[in-house]
């Protein structure tokens, strides 16, 4: 496996470990349709959130969250509806999150904006 994608794999593993450590229950991770993918898919009370994670080693392309598009973001609220018709869960709103991961020196730092569409 590339350093790339190990970097990307453990960065969505701690942003698992980061929901769940803060009463949310992950749904999903990796999710898969025609349209695209989404990252992690959790419950928080009766909201469904998609999660987009970027994890980045440094900052010469600029930081993870930059690097997640006004397009990219609109796609991941289409996406919810297309995981929604595909699973019997229901909820009252939907909710789009990022979360950015920065590696510097062996740590990471993680920042979590919640409902960014």
């Amino acid at each position: 496996m590339a350093a790339k994608d190990q970097l990307g794999r453990h960065g969505e593993q701690l942003a698992v470990t980061y929901l769940t450590a803060r009463g949310m229950r992950v749904l999903d991770r990796n999710w898969r349709c025609a349209d695209g993918e989404i990252d992690i898919v959790a419950r928080d009370g009766n909201a469904l959130v998609v999660v987009e994670v970027k994890t980045r080693s440094g900052r010469s392309h600029g930081t993870a969250f930059e690097a997640v598009t006004g397009e990219k973001l609109l796609r991941l609220r289409a996406l919810a509806g297309r995981w929604l018709a595909a699973h019997t869960e229901r909820f009252d709103t939907i909710r789009v999150d990022v979360i950015a991961l920065e590696r510097f020196a062996g740590d990471f730092s993680l920042r979590h904006e919640r409902g960014v569409v």
